[in-house]
């Protein structure tokens, strides 16, 4: 089969690698004209009506990984025209529009969230994210977002996932991590081969996981478990001394995002962070049998990648 994958970061290229794996024919748009090994590359914005469609002919399903700076300014301006240009093209291909989806838009529900909650957004970044699946809940398109919780894994980005800033990059080496909010909370982790998976199964089975033409679904992903679980862990296996997270000082945070967008965005969402986070199973686990990756599992491939 053929797909095509809009945006190759943490998440797409992820995605590239593992249709490639298993034998599928894959298209990228992407805004930087740079290969992605295994794909054909188109370089450009998915706001090109005719480089759009030149990208989605002849594919079966369309995995839309756009992104942009975190800031839920520059999401707003930049996320909702995109995401509705290709569920336009999308539908009148009559293909299916997988999405990565995030916490966010639920709120405070994520201290134990399950699939089906209803959209209930607390921070900016989380309006932002809510707007976007009523985006998709009421287009024509057949949609599914996969919803995940905070990323890591062999293709994650140490610059914005908080387990390879807290753990992955300083512990090898012997420094001390810091974390936002209590790192010893239960929190999950989501390993992004887990997403891409659930992702790559969604795109596959779209019209029966959506027949009313829109589903989120969530991500298989350890229910267990915490950040200073992975860095006992880490430790163990890099073979230096184990040091306890450290969390980050509130009042560094707020100074921070005085002059960081990013860190004031941060400071929005560590209501994550300062008390349970959960990402609780749903269908594509209980019942098409997929399966969340263990922080063991997940750490090997990630460091001999």
């Amino acid at each position: 089969m053929k797909f095509l994958v809009t945006g190759a970061g943490q998440i797409g290229s992820q995605l590239v690698s593992d249709l490639v794996a298993g034998g599928h024919d894959v298209v990228v748009l992407r805004r930087r004209d740079s290969p992605v090994e295994g794909a054909d590359v188109l370089s450009g914005d998915v706001l090109d009506g005719r480089l759009l469609r030149k990208a989605m002919a002849g594919v079966a399903a369309v995995f839309h990984c756009v992104h942009t700076a975190y800031d839920a300014k520059k999401w707003k301006e930049f996320l909702p025209s995109r995401e509705r240009a290709v569920m336009d093209a999308a539908a009148d291909a009559g293909i299916p529009v997988v999405f990565p989806e995030s916490v966010y838009g639920f709120g405070d529900q994520s201290v134990d969230l399950p699939e089906g909650a209803k959209l209930s957004p607390r921070s900016p970044l989380g309006e932002v994210r809510a707007l976007l699946l009523t985006a998709r809940e009421q287009h024509r398109a057949r949609t599914v977002s996969v919803v995940a919780s905070d990323l890591w894994g062999p293709t994650a980005l140490p610059a914005t996932s908080v387990a390879h800033l807290a753990v992955l990059v300083p512990r090898p080496q012997g420094k001390r991590g810091y974390a936002l909010g209590n790192p010893s909370l239960p929190h999950t982790l989501t390993y992004i081969p887990d997403l891409t998976s659930a992702m790559i199964y969604s795109a596959m089975h779209a019209g029966a996981l959506a027949p009313a033409g829109d589903r989120i679904l969530h991500t298989p992903s350890p229910e267990t478990g915490s950040l200073e679980d992975l860095n006992e862990l880490v430790s163990l296996r890099s073979g230096v001394r184990y040091k306890r997270l450290l969390p980050v000082p509130n009042v560094l945070l707020r100074t921070a995002g005085l002059v960081s967008p990013m860190m004031a965005e941060l400071k929005n969402q560590a209501y994550l962070w300062n008390r349970p986070a959960i990402l609780r199973s749903g269908v594509l686990a209980e019942e098409h049998g997929l399966k969340a990756t263990t922080f063991e599992a997940g750490l090997e491939a990630t460091r001999t990648r």
